[in-house]
């Protein structure tokens, strides 16, 4: 009886921990922030006939960055803007460079300019999960991150009373409700001695009124990631030898018209089943692609940010051997159409095209 409430209880906790983060004291809402880069400007005066020179640091605002969160910040979203060139030169037009998406243990990183999605780990989740008791006794997940940093004072931002944390020599952050509404890291000596501001993040709107839209927790770069990653050796064989509702098989002369982010299955000429994903294709034509070669379920070869000029033939199952047969060769490039060569099957997984990317179960006539 003694083992199985043990038993009961740690299955509680575990149900706890995996589910009770909800690092911010406030349920929903939005921050809009500012980062500041530095730049050194040398400075000279000249007093009563004395000459000095000196430089100082001068700041600009090099991005903007739009933060949400929903269920007291168990799940966020945020989009990064360049506003500055390189020195401080705004531009004429803000550009959006990245967005990421923080959900369970991942903190995944959208670059928009190469198409790629980066999956790290989010390490303030797991940290206080890992000390899960410390954190629901301090009530603070920078405490728990940070253990042993102190409170240091209180300042002012956008109204808000924020907490002043000095992390450590290099980092000072302020938070409000936990939210952090500035956070400044500094350039150091090699002996570990704070010198002067190299990176600012200060909040210049907050609000935790309006409601936020679900929506933005679910972008589609997301949903395309989730279905990319789903299609295994098994499910790529399952969907070739069944659904033929849901795949456009590539013709050997007319070849398919490529769109940026289809992604295609295919059978090489040595029975390899395999995925591919367009991540671009740039103004000189050539195709960039991230592909998965798969035997007995396992990846057996993969490429990211793989290029294929275009007029190129390739042998995917040994894309960087140049001495090949062409009874090896899969398929050829050219001007945006890929052509079926020696290989089995190319198609496209229609699917990749819409905006839902999701895979409809098959209904029988």
């Amino acid at each position: 009886m003694k083992n199985t409430l043990q038993l009961f209880l740690l299955l509680i906790t575990i149900s706890i921990q995996a589910q009770d983060f909800k690092p911010y004291k406030v349920k929903s809402g939005k921050i809009v922030y500012e980062k500041l880069r530095y730049s050194t400007h040398s400075v000279f005066k000249s007093e009563n006939g004395v000459e000095t020179s000196f430089s100082e640091q001068v700041p600009y605002v090099a991005e903007q960055a739009i933060y949400y969160w929903d269920e007291f910040g168990d799940v966020a979203f945020e989009e990064i803007y360049q506003v500055s060139a390189f020195g401080g030169k705004p531009l004429s037009e803000k550009i959006k460079i990245a967005e990421r998406l923080w959900t369970g243990d991942h903190r995944y990183y959208f670059n928009i300019e190469e198409n790629k999605v980066s999956d790290d780990p989010y390490y303030s989740r797991i940290k206080c999960r890992e000390n899960f008791q410390y954190y629901q006794i301090i009530g603070s997940w920078i405490k728990t991150q940070y253990m042993g940093v102190e409170e240091a004072g209180t300042s002012e931002i956008l109204g808000k009373e924020a907490t002043y944390y000095k992390i450590d020599t290099s980092t000072d952050l302020f938070a409000w409700k936990d939210l952090v509404l500035k956070q400044e890291d500094f350039a150091t000596t090699r002996n570990g001695e704070r010198l002067y501001p190299d990176r600012t993040k200060i909040a210049v709107e907050i609000d935790t009124i309006s409601k936020v839209n679900d929506t933005v927790f679910n972008p589609i770069w997301s949903k395309r990631e989730k279905l990319y990653n789903a299609l295994d050796e098994n499910k790529i064989v399952e969907l070739i030898d069944v659904r033929p509702d849901v795949l456009e098989q590539a013709d050997n002369v007319e070849g398919i018209q490529l769109q940026k982010n289809d992604i295609l299955l295919f059978v090489t000429s040595k029975l390899t089943v395999g995925k591919m994903q367009v991540l671009a294709i740039d103004k000189n034509n050539q195709l960039i692609v991230k592909y998965s070669l798969y035997s007995y379920n396992d990846i057996l070869d993969w490429g990211d940010s793989f290029k294929i000029k275009s007029h190129a033939i390739v042998n995917i199952d040994s894309p960087f051997i140049k001495d090949i047969t062409p009874k090896e060769l899969d398929f050829k490039y050219e001007n945006s159409q890929l052509f079926p060569q020696n290989n089995i099957s190319i198609l496209l997984l229609k699917p990749s095209r819409t905006t839902n990317l999701t895979i409809k179960p098959y209904s029988r006539d």
